[in-house]
């Protein structure tokens, strides 16, 4: 998996305790743009933006601080906040233990610094591969999007959701007489765009209606 970053002269290992999760960036935000953004809240030794083997962006990066109190700075301050015209969303990189129990308010001394895994996918498997699917577990490329405007077509509903990222596919179920449910489905290219859209569509309104943005169990 590539990516683009830069390590403000450090020896490029990034530091337990310190680090950021920032999803939903803009396709254009680039490192040198989250380091900037993130500059507000303390000192930044690490930002990258993650990027496929084609070099777009995937849209989301890791930033790492001096301390973890500014990593604890950035998640209450700059969660929501506008970066390259998009609502960011900002929370502890869960792979990092230290931050995440700062944030919990847990006591106790912070764990001693050790190399930091090979880049890898945010998802729960470490180190064993690929696994089989299991039977009703989401695939993670496709998400149901419920309250929709009775009047969608699924091209409207792709072009609504493609700011997220590349869409595969979108359908608006309808019944036999034609008429929309109301809800349908999207398949991104990738996992990052499938949860960019339940991170910045879940919840918001439409026309009046609440949508409802989840993965798709049946995917």
């Amino acid at each position: 998996m590539a990516a683009e970053g830069q390590n403000g002269g450090d020896d490029g290992m990034m530091r337990i305790g310190k680090r950021c999760y920032v999803s939903n960036l803009a396709w254009k935000t680039s490192w040198q743009d989250l380091k900037d953004k993130f500059r507000e809240c303390g000192q930044v030794v690490y930002a990258n933006v993650t990027r496929g083997d084609d070099g777009r962006s995937k849209g989301w990066g890791i930033v790492e601080f001096e301390n973890p109190d500014e990593a604890i700075a950035a998640v209450n301050t700059l969660n929501g906040t506008d970066l390259g015209g998009r609502r960011i969303a900002v929370r502890e990189d869960r792979e990092d233990r230290d931050v995440k129990q700062s944030l919990e308010g847990e006591e106790g001394a912070a764990a001693a610094p050790r190399p930091a895994r090979a880049p890898r996918g945010r998802g729960r498997g470490r180190g064993r591969g690929p696994r089989a699917p299991i039977e009703g577990e989401p695939s993670g490329f496709q998400v149901c999007v419920q309250g929709i405007p009775w009047k969608f077509t699924w091209k409207e509903l792709k072009e609504l959701l493609a700011e997220c990222g590349e869409v595969e596919r979108a359908d608006v179920m309808s019944a036999p007489d034609g008429r929309s449910k109301g809800w349908g489905t999207v398949r991104f290219i990738t996992k990052e765009a499938a949860n960019a859209a339940i991170e910045q569509f879940h919840g918001s309104s439409l026309e009046g209606r609440t949508l409802t943005v989840f993965l798709d169990k049946k995917a």
